[in-house]
């Protein structure tokens, strides 16, 4: 019997899983390949990098002892103090630094015992920078230079620079660039701090407010020392060296933090190119006061504003001529810690005149939206309500509608009527007009109140002669009317009549008005029809008057369901104030 023995293969499933091993495999290798060639690449640059520091040692050991410093610095030599130096065709950056050392050995100058030569010997510094080099760590190599001879007093001082974070805490590795054109040769020197934050510059000439200072460090605000009379009298003046005298400067840095302003109308539209002033508290001269940031700024086209800031307390002031700032999610002075972010929302309105934001709070300093507020002086009254904007239209000559029936007169700006047709209104049938389309902007919304004037219309029309319906979508497309109980059958026949829920949460709104009359000889009038209304786009809590005048006193009434009413007065003295009013249950 002959016995033939089955063949087997692998199966689908095997053979996925030995290729996902394999990819697996695969990968690791290469990328640890990758790896041992970067590791490998950086040995070489680093090897580089302390051959050229090694050779640039070995100059300065066999350099006159004058002759050890750098160009423009402190010790003055003929070293640079930045160079590129090209590795494999690869861009390094060595820096130089020389300082002069005070060795306690033989005393401090200042101390005791008083060292009258302070300038012991020096400090020569190289570090190897590469910014493009994968694995790349900074290189630093150093060596002591001594003179021959002993040391002589010389009158020279001495000037030692501190630089400190908001906390008061040493800032290291920070750059400071000490300029004088006064001394012969001018000094134009950048140094590092110490681990300490401290910068010493040993042996240097005296001059009467001739050394400025700038101090900086990437990430960080800067900070700096003025000439006297830029500005009239600087808090920080340029440093005056005596001779055989120690002057300390010390200065102020710490990380940036950030801005960010989004400006946006009731309806959500940015405010692309809105102008406001940003001033900080900081200053850098007194008599006048001179502060250190206060700039003019505008936003993009997206209505935003962004940029880093150093930690102040800043206080902003629209100085836009055409937009005004009608409320804000929080206040326009705020204090921006080292590091912080601050987003700033505001909702503008045309400008027109003096304007006079007035948030409404309670005991609590929480805002009250649905409170009335009344700003009023002879001559003028004007009264809003806490979180709510509106819509409004008053005419609708030239088109200013999306469709309406066939008798119905728009052709007179700011009145819509029924149509005259040999002398007689039309009294068989009901004219209507839809109006266009209101984008709110955002879907978050209520509508809270519909109202038009006149309110009284001739009795001879017949009962509810003028009367309305209200449709909103998310889609710009499906209008369903629906009147004061949310169906289609229902209508609004007198204004503040209750808004339904319904039309809640929808972006889009259209009214629709319709006119009859039961005698030919008289027609419904409507002049305004204005749609109250909230969404995220609308500051809670705020109202907004404009049009006011300036020197005059104006009395603000708040009055709101379930609190005190609060009278007060307020002058206007300003092209645009904020009034924050609390009211008591």
């Amino acid at each position: 019997m002959t016995y033939v023995r089955a063949q087997s293969g692998f199966t689908i499933l095997e053979t996925v899983i030995g290729m996902a091993i394999l990819t697996i495999v695969s990968t690791s290798i290469f990328f640890s390949y990758s790896n041992v060639l970067d590791i490998i690449q950086a040995t070489r640059y680093n090897n580089a990098a302390l051959s050229i520091m090694e050779s640039r040692i070995e100059t300065v050991r066999n350099m006159a002892y004058e002759d050890v410093g750098v160009i423009s610095g402190v010790p003055a030599g003929k070293l640079k103090q930045t160079e590129v130096v090209i590795l494999g065709s690869i861009p390094f950056t060595l820096h130089t630094y020389v300082r002069n050392i005070d060795d306690p050995f033989d005393g401090t100058l200042g101390g005791v015992p008083n060292d009258t030569a302070p300038a012991d010997y020096k400090l020569v510094e190289y570090q190897m920078t590469c910014d493009t080099c994968v694995r790349y760590k900074l290189l630093t190599m150093a060596t002591y230079v001594a003179p021959k001879n002993l040391e002589s007093a010389a009158g020279n001082g001495n000037l030692f620079i501190q630089v400190l974070d908001a906390s008061g805490l040493p800032v290291s590795g920070a750059t400071v660039h000490v300029t004088n054109t006064i001394v012969n040769p001018h000094i134009d020197l950048t140094d590092i701090t110490n681990s300490n934050g401290l910068l010493q510059l040993v042996d240097i000439k005296p001059s009467s407010a001739g050394y400025h200072i700038v101090v900086s460090k990437t990430g960080y605000s800067s900070d700096q020392t003025y000439p006297p009379g830029n500005p009239a009298h600087p808090v920080k003046s340029d440093a005056t060296v005596a001779s055989q005298q120690v002057t300390n400067a010390t200065l102020s840095i710490d990380h940036l933090g950030t801005l960010a302003v989004l400006a946006r109308d009731q309806f959500c539209v940015p405010a692309a190119g809105f102008d406001f002033l940003m001033t900080g508290t900081k200053l850098i001269g007194t008599l006048p006061n001179v502060p250190k940031y206060s700039s003019t700024l505008t936003t993009a086209g997206d209505g935003t504003f962004n940029t880093a800031l150093e930690w102040d307390t800043y206080s902003i002031r629209p100085t836009d001529t055409a937009m005004d700032i009608a409320g804000t999610e929080t206040p326009l002075s705020f204090t921006l810690n080292p590091g912080a972010a601050q987003n700033l929302i505001w909702m503008t309105a045309p400008r027109s005149g003096n304007g006079l934001s007035v948030s409404v709070t309670d005991q609590n300093g929480l805002s009250l939206n649905d409170a009335n507020v009344q700003v009023a002086k002879t001559g003028y009254s004007s009264t809003q309500v806490t979180g709510n904007s509106a819509l409004q239209q008053t005419d609708w000559s030239s088109g200013q509608f999306t469709d309406k029936s066939s008798y119905l007169d728009a052709s007179s700006p700011g009145v819509l009527t029924l149509g005259l047709l040999n002398g007689s209104y039309a009294s068989t049938s009901v004219e209507w007009l839809i109006s266009d389309t209101y984008d709110l902007g955002t879907s978050s919304t209520t509508i809270k109140s519909l109202n038009w004037t006149p309110v009284s219309q001739p009795p001879q029309a017949g009962t509810d002669a003028l009367r309305f319906q209200l449709a909103a979508n998310n889609d710009n497309a499906t209008w369903n009317w629906i009147g004061p109980d949310g169906t289609p059958s229902s209508y609004f026949t007198a204004p503040g009549q209750t808004v339904p829920a319904a039309l809640n949460g929808h972006q889009y709104l259209r009214y629709k008005v319709y006119l009859s009359t039961t005698d030919s000889k008289y027609t419904p009038t409507l002049q305004d029809v204005t749609i109250g209304f909230s969404s995220g786009c609308v500051m809670s809590g705020q109202a907004y008057f404009n049009g006011l005048t300036t020197g005059s006193t104006y009395t603000i009434t708040v009055t709101r369901t379930g609190y005190q009413t609060s009278v007060s007065t307020f002058t206007i003295s300003d092209t645009w104030q904020h009034a924050i009013i609390q009211l008591t249950p």
